[in-house]
């Protein structure tokens, strides 16, 4: 009777943590399928209030405009050069920096390390790191997107756990057939720790995906915005009215066309994320590494 009774326990709580996970993760996908459901609306519907959980009419209007406002391409254009030059630059740097770190024979190791870390506790704040990009001459250029976050303290010790984890013998053969640090590093530590550095991949590219305030801080001139700051100024700002010059949207509502602007922003990441999940869970498991 009372092991019938912890198996019975047992099973009360996973179907409870079953329950609660489910109406997490509605929650969680409710404002999607809210943004989504607007979007492809009637406008009519949407200016009289009329939405509640299910599409009311059906119309692309609001995407027809979205899709052909100049600076929504533009900005698009922004963020994918972004996130491309700024993952390779910052997963080459931070794996080369991780690597040197790791090696016990590099003099001044434990002050390196603590350095690094001190980075991550503490930072200069905005305004003198505002004040370094805008006397290095980055300011309203793509660079200041991408230089200032090309390292990351948090990957590179993911990174040094990684390489700290590899066995010394392999690096040791190594220099026994002539090898240097360098060859060593790319023909011999990139190959190993190419599931650490994919992880770190992802975590560099969704950043600078996602980042805001950067581009409020150091881009002046429209057309050199990112994606977000252009959400920003759509759905917080209310620029609207003012950033959709043609006659088609002055009639169109402005949930309509914020809703449609997110959801067209949003759909690669959304449509993405879901393949690259399990490398974020294996990052976890791979920070965890004991060096």
């Amino acid at each position: 009777m009372h092991k019938k009774h912890i198996r019975g326990t047992v099973d009360g709580v996973g179907i409870l943590s079953y329950i609660v996970m489910t109406l997490f993760a509605v929650l969680c996908f409710f404002p999607f399928y809210y943004i989504f459901i607007v979007s492809i609306s009637d406008p009519d519907k949407v200016r009289e209030g009329a939405m509640i959980l299910y599409p009311q009419g059906f119309s692309l209007e609001a995407y027809e405009v979205t899709l052909t406002h100049a600076r929504f391409y533009s900005s698009l254009k922004v963020s994918v050069i972004r996130t491309l030059v700024g993952t390779a630059l910052g997963v080459v740097f931070s794996s080369a920096l991780a690597y040197a770190v790791s090696r016990p024979y590099l003099r001044g190791r434990k002050w390196l390390t603590l350095f690094l870390i001190f980075t991550m506790l503490f930072n200069g704040g905005m305004i003198p790191t505002y004040l370094v990009v805008r006397y290095t001459g980055l300011i309203d250029t793509i660079w200041a997107l991408i230089i200032p976050n090309m390292i990351n303290t948090f990957n590179v010790i993911v990174l040094i756990n990684f390489f700290r984890a590899v066995p010394a013998e392999l690096e040791e053969s190594a220099k026994m057939d002539g090898a240097n640090d360098i060859i060593i590093f790319i023909r011999l530590m990139i190959p190993v720790a190419m599931p650490s550095i994919a992880t770190i991949t992802l975590f560099i590219a969704v950043y600078h995906w996602n980042a805001l305030t950067d581009g409020i801080l150091y881009i002046n001139t429209s057309t050199k915005k990112p994606l977000q700051v252009y959400l920003n100024d759509i759905v917080v700002a209310g620029q609207t009215q003012d950033m959709f010059q043609d006659a088609s949207a002055r009639w169109m509502p402005t949930m309509s066309l914020k809703t449609a602007t997110i959801f067209a922003s949003t759909l690669p990441i959304l449509i993405v994320y879901p393949f690259l999940q399990k490398y974020f869970v294996k990052g976890v498991m791979v920070g965890s590494v004991k060096g």
